[in-house]
């Protein structure tokens, strides 16, 4: 593919990520798609077969510019708290920017069925980050045995997935999300 070929592509999948926002799988149409990337419909034939192929290029752009959003949110941050919310919350904040809170979970849904494959490459490199910030933490007391920093990882990103999914407000989803890191660093701190 040439340079100008992967442009045109990577520009369909851009426009493509606020079309599937707004109106959800289903009611996306290659006439959306193309109308959103300034091309024609053919044209966009000519780099996807089809609306599911444009979902699954759409999956895997957003996946690897969330976990590279949480990398650089994990990076930065005084204490386990604020980089642990930091890192969940980039995912928040896609959910609450670039999806309308009626198709959230028939997003994830139609994601799971259609894209799983790039859905778990994605969230094993954000599992990957989450998991760091919590093996680095000086703060807390993850023992293997008792809950290692894999799980706790996983628990996290489970319920900040949760709180992605709901219908709240961005500043709900915050609000929440600050709640889960406290009670969550809480009950990991040393000395508890």
């Amino acid at each position: 593919m040439s340079s100008r070929s992967a442009d045109t592509r990577d520009a369909i999948v851009a426009a493509a990520i606020p079309v599937f926002g707004r109106y959800g799988y289903r009611k996306t149409t290659m006439d959306l798609i193309a109308q959103a990337a300034g091309v024609s419909r053919p044209a966009v034939y000519q780099y996807f077969d089809g609306k599911t192929a444009v979902y699954r290029a759409v999956a895997a752009s957003v996946g690897a510019q969330l976990a590279r959003s949480a990398e650089a949110a994990a990076a930065t941050g005084a204490s386990t708290a604020e980089r642990l919310r930091g890192a969940l919350a980039v995912k928040l904040d896609f959910a609450a920017s670039a999806v309308e809170a009626d198709h959230r979970n028939e997003l994830a849904l139609e994601a799971g069925s259609i894209a799983a494959d790039v859905m778990a490459e994605s969230e094993a490199r954000y599992a990957a980050v989450v998991e760091a910030v919590l093996a680095s933490a000086d703060d807390l007391d993850l023992l293997d045995d008792a809950l290692p920093a894999a799980d706790a990882a996983e628990l996290l990103i489970d319920a900040m997935t949760g709180i992605a999914r709901s219908q709240a407000t961005r500043e709900q989803m915050h609000e929440r999300l600050r709640q889960l890191v406290a009670l969550a660093v809480r009950g990991l701190s040393t000395g508890r």
